[in-house]
């Protein structure tokens, strides 16, 4: 079948997802605080994560320490690749009052949070304040209910909000025993709200979304994390075998398409209201065993670390950038403009500001920015990647897109290849080399390993499956293309890709 277009669909442009995303809302009414800025920055590099702090050494190493044996408990128990995943970022700032102004905002205002986990296809981003210096092992809580949202991060898509964060909190009480971890332990102030506060019907607990004042509200937000830890405390640990046992087909079943209260009581077996009063009285017994699972060797061996200070264009580059993760455009447009002043010859802030262009779908300012941050010799591959897939949109009509031909092929071709050369993981930038070969049409073996590789890497991206299986129809692999998007029609997923999966099965029919 000869097609002259092909049409590219996808997620949105910028593939960062909030797991404790807020309603986010773009403002410039927040000034910049750039005081940060004048502090002592320094990086902490360990095995699986660089941690940015201007907090003191002692603390940030013992963040360190702990999120690395978090990360090592967590690998012998469901396997190393449940940890693989690109690099991870921890912004550390020193104490909340820092953190503030770099928090998402809800209706205008720092939204109420003590610390959030963005989850993106180049790096993921756990934002947070160091512990007290005075502070026992509780004041990892938070830290590793935010990691928890990155190992479940193949779930995200199918879980319901009360699941993800219900989870991340039974994971939030880890301890380490010489041999063993302990989870799902007791936490104190979510059962003195719940002994105060009445349930919510599990029909509301499930119909929670990340923009859902129960979500966001600060009066209200306690019940909503109180009640879907209870929950999740339960399945996973608590007195009723049966219960515990048919936890996992819950997941099974939220995959196959099923809704979250249809997928819960099928499951489970059980009906809401029965479930409900499952939960009052195990709330009512308050007895809550933790949940002990054994593990090879010492998790208390000591970590390997280096650090390095970080200089202040970098500095200005990091808050600008984590700004930009969060939607707060105008903030991270100003710390990269401030970057700029300091250092104009560094590519840092060029590919700062082409980012918040790319963010905000202001075509014409993304390649003169990039194009400034390369000649200055930027190392970013997001960088070479955001460029070529500026430099192809250019050449498309709307969102069909056909072959090019003379320089701007050879370059888009290259820059996605040194994309991949920076950062062989990036599944965004083996999707679209594999789109644009199979609309070149010079090399069909490689564009379909190109997007089985974005597939691999990414599998909970839901429009990598479209364009593989545009391929399949392209190279009259019909059955197969049908088989590749079947996923796409079940119910839970993007209502406009599901009906683009409906239309292309239509179109090619016949």
């Amino acid at each position: 079948m000869t097609m002259a277009f092909v049409t590219k669909r996808s997620c949105r442009a910028w593939p960062w997802l909030g797991v404790l995303g807020m309603l986010v809302v773009r403002t410039s009414a927040q000034v910049p605080d750039f005081s940060l800025v004048q502090q002592r920055w320094f990086e902490t590099r360990t095995a699986h994560f660089h941690i940015y702090s201007c907090g003191t050494p002692q603390a940030v190493f013992k963040l360190a320490g702990r999120l690395e044996q978090f990360c090592k408990a967590y690998g012998q128990l469901a396997g190393t690749q449940a940890i693989d995943s690109p690099p991870i970022a921890v912004m550390a700032f020193p104490d909340h009052a820092s953190l503030t102004p770099f928090l998402p905002l809800y209706e205008g205002q720092p939204a109420n949070l003590a610390a959030f986990f963005m989850r993106g296809s180049d790096e993921n981003l756990i934002v947070l304040s160091l512990p007290e210096a005075d502070a026992g092992d509780n004041d990892m809580a938070v830290i590793f209910h935010e990691y928890t949202h990155l190992l479940f991060r193949h779930n995200s898509r199918f879980w319901p909000v009360w699941l993800q964060e219900g989870m991340a909190e039974v994971y939030s009480t880890f301890t380490t025993r010489e041999g063993a971890v302990t989870i799902a332990g007791p936490i104190p102030h979510h059962l003195e709200l719940l002994q105060q506060t009445p349930l919510m019907p599990l029909s509301e607990l499930f119909a929670v979304k990340h923009d859902s004042p129960q979500y966001n509200e600060s009066s209200r937000q306690g019940i909503f994390y109180a009640e879907s830890w209870l929950l999740a405390e339960f399945l996973a640990a608590g007195d009723q075998p049966a219960l515990r046992a048919r936890f996992g087909q819950y997941t099974v079943r939220l995959r196959q398409g099923e809704n979250a209260e249809e997928a819960f009581t099928n499951a489970l077996r059980i009906s809401l209201p029965g479930m409900e009063a499952q939960l009052r009285r195990y709330l009512a017994d308050g007895v809550f065993p933790p949940l002990q699972l054994r593990v090879a060797g010492s998790l208390g061996a000591p970590v390997s670390f280096t650090t390095r200070p970080v200089t202040p264009v970098e500095i200005y580059f990091r808050l600008g950038d984590e700004l930009l993760r969060i939607d707060r455009l105008d903030a991270a447009g100003a710390f990269f403009d401030a970057a700029l002043k300091l250092a104009p010859a560094s590519p840092l802030p060029y590919e700062g500001k082409g980012m918040v262009a790319a963010q905000a779908e202001n075509s014409a300012e993304v390649l003169p920015e990039l194009t400034a941050a390369l000649q200055r010799g930027s190392k970013s591959f997001l960088a070479y990647f955001i460029y070529a897939r500026e430099r192809y949109r250019q050449t498309a009509e709307g969102d069909k897109y056909g072959p090019i031909k003379g320089d701007t092929a050879a370059e888009v071709y290259n820059d996605l290849q040194k994309s991949l050369s920076l950062m062989p993981q990036y599944a965004p930038a083996h999707e679209l080399l594999g789109f644009f070969e199979m609309v070149q049409g010079n090399d069909p073996e490689d564009a379909e390993k190109q997007l089985q590789w974005a597939i691999q890497l990414e599998p909970e991206n839901d429009s990598y499956l479209f364009t593989l299986a545009q391929f399949q129809f392209r190279t009259g692999a019909s059955e197969a293309a049908r088989q590749t998007l079947e996923p796409l029609l079940k119910p839970n997923v993007d209502a406009e890709l599901r009906e683009h999966a409906q239309t292309l099965i239509q179109e090619n029919s016949h």
